[in-house]
This record gives C-alpha cells, sequence and structure tokens, in this order.
C-alpha cells in the first residue's frame, strides 16, 4: 500500500513549495468554530498530529534516476566537451563508488524509518556553517498591514499579534489545530462530515482515505520546535535549545531586554489588556532608562565560534547572566518594538533582515519586529524548520489579529502592577564583552553596508492570465528571471529553487533548478535573436512551463537530485574514504555555486514580501510571489554582483515581451 501511495504522490500535478497557494491549501473551513478567545477561530474535528504516524519516509530516488537529472541540469551550463568529460565522471561513478554508498545510504534509511535520510544531515549543515546567521541564514517576511489605521498604532498591534500567536500555541499544543493537508477537491475532503470520517478511523486508516480521495496530509514535525526554542552557539556544532515549560516572551525595546509572562500557570492566555499595559510599560521604561551602549544582541549578528566564546565567558561572569540567558532561551519567542517611523517597504524589510541588531536575538526561532508605524515584520531563524510551517503560522496569526483583535484603539490603558510578571534583564560585562559588543558592532555594520536592495510591483498580469495561456505562473516568473540575468551577463545563472517535500516525515526541501536548457533556448530567443518567430517563442515558452511542471513536480515528490547527491556525499565524507569524482569535479562544484537563489511566496493576503541575502558573494537573492493580477519581487545583491537595479529592470523587460508574444491573437 505505501507504494502505490507513493506513486500518486509522486503524480501530484500541484506543487508542496513554501507557500502552497491559497486554493490549494485549506485550512479546513469545514471545522466547527469555538467560543473561546484562548483558540484560533477555527478548532478540528481530528487531532492536530491525526496523521503523523502515518506520513511515509522521504523516498530515495534511483540512483540511475538522480545521475540522469544532474546530468540534464549540467547540460544548460556546459560545453559538448566539458558534458562529455562530466558524464564519464557521474557513469563512473554510478557503476563505482555511487553504487556501494547508495546501498549503505538505503541500509541505513531502513534502519531509520522513524525520519528521513536527509534530515540529520541538513540539520547539520545548518548547526555546524560558523559563518553568522545574519544575511547568511534568517530570511524576514513583511506581514501585511492592518486596513485599519487606527489598529496600526504600535503597542496595540504588537498587543493584537502577540495574543493572536499565542491563540495559535495553545490550539497547537493542545491538539486543536486543524491539520496541515492540501485539498485538492476541498468541496469533498474540507467538509464536516469527512474530517469527522477520518477522525474515527486510525491515523493509517485516516492517511489512506484522505490520499485516495485526492487530500494530501502535511508533515507537521517542525512545529514542534517553533515556540519555546533558540538556536545557541556551541563550539563545532550549535545546539536547538527547547523549554516548553516556560510562559514568558522576550521583548526588546531601545537595546533592552524584559521578560513578560503572557501565559497564566494554567496554559490560559493572560487578557489582552494586561499585556498591552505591560508593553507600553517596557516602551515608557526602556526611554527613559540611560542608553544602552553595548546592547549585547549585537552579538548574536558574529560568526558562531566568536559567538560561542563571548556567550560562554558572560555566563561565567554572574550567576545574573547565566540565569538571564536562560530566561532568553526558553522564551516562547521574541518580540522587538522598534523607534522608528519608516513606512518605506525597503527600508522596512532591511530593518526586519538584519536592521537595528542590538534590538534583536537572531538565534530565537522566530521575532516579531514592530515598527512605530505599526509595521510587522517576522525573522526567522532558518536551522529548525522552513518557510511553509511560518507561514500557516503567520497566516493564522495574521487574520486571527484582524478578526478579532483583543485589544482596541478605544480602549484605554489598564493600570496593573507590572512588579510580578515584567522583568528588566541586566547584565554584568567586563572589558572583554564590551569590546566584543564593539567588534560585533562595526563587523555587523561593515557587512550589512555590502547588501543592495530593491522592490518591484508588477501590474500587467498575473497568475489569472498565465493560466489562461496554459502556462505554469511560477515558471514564467523563474522564465523572467533568467531572460534577465542571460541579458545582463550573457550566462545562464546557477539556480536554487526552494520546494517543500513536506508530503513526507520530516521532510525538509529540495531543489526545483530553475535554470534548464528549455530556458536557456528561450532567454536567447528573447535576447536578440530576431529570427525566432512568434510561434517559435510561444512554443518555448510552452516547453519552459512543461519542463518547469515536471521539475517541480518531481522535487515535491523527493526525486531531485540535489538532496540525494548531498547525502552521498556526506557519507562518503564521513566514512573517511576518498572522496568520489563526480564530487570533486568542477562542474559540480560550478553548479553549486547558486548564483540566483530564489523563493516563492505564494498567493498570500497575510504577506506584503519577503527577503534574504544572496548565497554567493556574486550572487541574487531573489524572494517573489505571482499574484492573480500581478508579480512582485524583492532583490538582494552584494556590491560586487550583476547590478541589482539593472537585473530588476530587466526582469521587468521580460515580463513585458513576455506578455507581448502572449496576447497576440
Amino acid at each position: 500500500m505505501a507504494t502505490r501511495i507513493t506513486k500518486k504522490l509522486v503524480s501530484l500535478s500541484g506543487r508542496c513549495t513554501r507557500n502552497i497557494p491559497q486554493k490549494t491549501r485549506v485550512f479546513s473551513t469545514s471545522s466547527s468554530s469555538f467560543s473561546s478567545s484562548d483558540y484560533v477561530q477555527t478548532i478540528s474535528h481530528v487531532p492536530t498530529m491525526h496523521f503523523q504516524p502515518a506520513i511515509p519516509q522521504l523516498p530515495i530516488p534511483t540512483l540511475q534516476d538522480t545521475c540522469q537529472r544532474y546530468l540534464a541540469t549540467q547540460g544548460a551550463f556546459l560545453s559538448q566537451e566539458e558534458f562529455e568529460e562530466t558524464k564519464a565522471i557521474v557513469e563512473e561513478f554510478e557503476r563505482g563508488e555511487g553504487h556501494e554508498l547508495n546501498i549503505e545510504l538505503v541500509e541505513q534509511n531502513k534502519k531509520n524509518s522513524h525520519t528521513s535520510y536527509i534530515t540529520d544531515s541538513w540539520l547539520d549543515m545548518y548547526l555546524t556553517y560558523r559563518a553568522s546567521v545574519v544575511l547568511n541564514s534568517n530570511p524576514v517576511t513583511l506581514i501585511s498591514d492592518d486596513s485599519r489605521p487606527a489598529y496600526m498604532q504600535q503597542i496595540l498591534r504588537a498587543t493584537n499579534i502577540t495574543v493572536s500567536v499565542l491563540r495559535f500555541l495553545k490550539t497547537l499544543r493542545e491538539g486543536k489545530l486543524v491539520p496541515d493537508v492540501i485539498h485538492k477537491n476541498p468541496a469533498v475532503t474540507d467538509t464536516e462530515e469527512f474530517w469527522r470520517s477520518v477522525g474515527s478511523m486510525s491515523a493509517h486508516e485516516a492517511y489512506r482515505h484522505t490520499v485516495k480521495s485526492n487530500a494530501y496530509p502535511l508533515d507537521m514535525s517542525q512545529f514542534q520546535r517553533i515556540f519555546n526554542a533558540t538556536r545557541i552557539p556551541q563550539p563545532i556544532r550549535d545546539e536547538l535549545f527547547c523549554d516548553v515549560t516556560q510562559r514568558h516572551v522576550l521583548v526588546m525595546c531601545r537595546g533592552r531586554m524584559y521578560v513578560v509572562d503572557v501565559l497564566e500557570e494554567d496554559g490560559g492566555i493572560v487578557s489582552g489588556q494586561i499585556i498591552q499595559a505591560h508593553l507600553q510599560f517596557i516602551f515608557d521604561d526602556s526611554a527613559s532608562s540611560p542608553p544602552q551602549d553595548h546592547p549585547v544582541g549585537f552579538l548574536t549578528t558574529q560568526d558562531r565560534d566568536t559567538w560561542t566564546r563571548l556567550r560562554q565567558q558572560i555566563v561565567e561572569l554572574s550567576k545574573d547572566n547565566q540565569d538571564n540567558m536562560t530566561l532568553i532561551d526558553s522564551a516562547l519567542f521574541c518580540l522587538c518594538l522598534e523607534d522608528d517611523l519608516s513606512n518605506d517597504n525597503v527600508e522596512d524589510i532591511k530593518r526586519g533582515l538584519y536592521g537595528n541588531a542590538g534590538n534583536r536575538w537572531f538565534d530565537k526561532t522566530i521575532q516579531l519586529i514592530v515598527t512605530k508605524a505599526g509595521r510587522l515584520l517576522i525573522n526567522l531563524e532558518h536551522s529548525w524548520g522552513d518557510g511553509l510551517t511560518l507561514k500557516r503560522v503567520v497566516t493564522e496569526a495574521f487574520q486571527d489579529s484582524i478578526d478579532r483583535p483583543t485589544v482596541s484603539p478605544e480602549g484605554a490603558i489598564s493600570n496593573v502592577d507590572h512588579s510580578q510578571t515584567v522583568r528588566k534583564l541586566e547584565f554584568s560585562f567586563d572589558t572583554v564583552i564590551h569590546q566584543g559588543i564593539e567588534k560585533a558592532q562595526l563587523d555587523h555594520v561593515h557587512r550589512t553596508n555590502q547588501l543592495n536592495m530593491q522592490c518591484m510591483d508588477y501590474n500587467k498580469y498575473g497568475s489569472t492570465f498565465l493560466k489562461e495561456c496554459r502556462l505554469s505562473p511560477d515558471a514564467v516568473a523563474q522564465l523572467a528571471m533568467q531572460i534577465a540575468y542571460s541579458r545582463i551577463t550573457g550566462h545562464t545563472a546557477a539556480t536554487y529553487e526552494s520546494c517543500s517535500t513536506a508530503l513526507y516525515k520530516h521532510g525538509r526541501t529540495e531543489t526545483i533548478r530553475s535554470a534548464t536548457s528549455e530556458t536557456k533556448r528561450c532567454a536567447e530567443a528573447f535576447n536578440g535573436n530576431t529570427s525566432v518567430s512568434l510561434a517559435e517563442k510561444v512554443s518555448l515558452l510552452k516547453a519552459c512551463s512543461d519542463k518547469h511542471r515536471q521539475l517541480s513536480a518531481q522535487a515535491t515528490a523527493g526525486q531531485g537530485w540535489d538532496r540525494h547527491l548531498f547525502a552521498l556525499r556526506v557519507l562518503a565524507m564521513k566514512s573517511g574514504k576518498s572522496i568520489p569524482r563526480l564530487f570533486q569535479d568542477s562542474a559540480y562544484a560550478n553548479i553549486n555555486t547558486i548564483t540566483l537563489s530564489t523563493s516563492t511566496m505564494g498567493r498570500n493576503t497575510a504577506s506584503d514580501g519577503a527577503a534574504f541575502a544572496p548565497v554567493s558573494p556574486t550572487g541574487l537573492g531573489m524572494a517573489y510571489s505571482v499574484g492573480r493580477d500581478g508579480m512582485q519581487w524583492t532583490g538582494s545583491s552584494y556590491k560586487t554582483s550583476p547590478n541589482l537595479s539593472d537585473f530588476v529592470e530587466c526582469i521587468q523587460q521580460a515580463s513585458d515581451e513576455i506578455h507581448e508574444v502572449l496576447k497576440k491573437p
């Protein structure tokens, strides 16, 4: 039965990305409402983790398929002579060392049926990375504004989003959150009758019945690591710490740090009026306190080895320092109150990605950043999980804060006693720590000054028009970037597009290799090849779309080549034997030096943009979304990269040219 289910999952035409389109991803509008204000509005008929024991293991592709897919990607980058050399190396690998490594990987996987073959190695990749998490790992999401101006007051919005996140937390931990499921036919599967029927079945029966009904439960293991969690710097490999017994949040304002109890001892949520009063007290107290000359948050921007050493020294200086670190690490999440007046997307996204670093704790799993103008951003520490999980939290918490705000502009700030539930964290530092903070600040400013960022809204067409043309909207957005890169550099970009593998147990991501032989031919046709006819361009566009759909479906089903080769390379390195030639081939190194790092946000009313830095010094980082009537890009580059403004302008030109071709009769 497992084999049949896996085959059916492979045949999915929809893509399970970090951000599944709203029409596909339904959080069960069928479930009954719950009256308690301590929960999100929609309460599940089945336990949140009902399907979890039955989620299938991530499949290991056949070595033959992986090698063929790898060579197909290389075909867009190599000359014929180079391709033949790489092909010979791949064939040698497939017959010899790769074959032996794959047997070992498969055997290990059989012994670890509780997880996926990539889980430990992928987590190790994050936690052993020694550079700063800022720019190198943590992304940011800009949450949509509240359309009611009065609700954009900073403390009001901070209170409402805090309570809504706590409602999500409580609903999750009590098993009342609707399971994550992709509904291909929600009229049939997202109904009260359907949910009640699967709720009466065992996990495996429910899973089989749901898949047979064309709905696909997703792995929800990452939800256990969202709250009360922190990445702690350690020698060689960082630690993911979590303490779900704690009831406080960490609040940062003007570089000062406070902890505030927001849950009652019985697990209930502290009233919104009291939380609002506490946040207002913190904002006022930080303003009246002497300026924070050495904000310890700057240390979380440092490389992990330096931060490990300085953190250990801080803890050893005093018992209070040690207790403060424990409170920071165990906080439910971090809330950062800003003291700025910016209302510009680019400036706000910069602020959320790396700005005002003395008022951040970049090791916290989630940081909610609320600006003076009431704008909301979320900075994500990436090692614990992926954007798909965060999107669920953001979508539900945002909508809950709009539909059911716990405090309103008409209400007065309550007069409450802060002494028992608000604690200001005071550290004792010596000269070494002061100097370490000063150096961290200088290093951070130097690094971030190298980053360029630009946003573009494109409103000529979106998914509605592209679907009418029978083209994949995501494929066209990717193609526009390929055409743009080729236009300004004359080359094809080694491209990474993230794709979720949450259909499988402990699934993380797979790579969609969006730069293909098809996109290369199409880019050449759009970049000055006047001999290509209109009909030929339409045909090229369709070929790109078809190829992208194929690659997306493969990646969703765990059938890309990146993670499989990554796991085999890690296994080879751990064996102590010589590294196979495949992994020493310059073609392998080049295609894994990502020039164009991309991720789609999908259509999401809760988000107004996202950003991350490039993954290579001469690369570009492109977060984008395709809506019904337009597209949005937020790009980043370092000053050594291709000119970001030129690249964004060329994306717009390419999008226009695609439109011109498609709208012709």
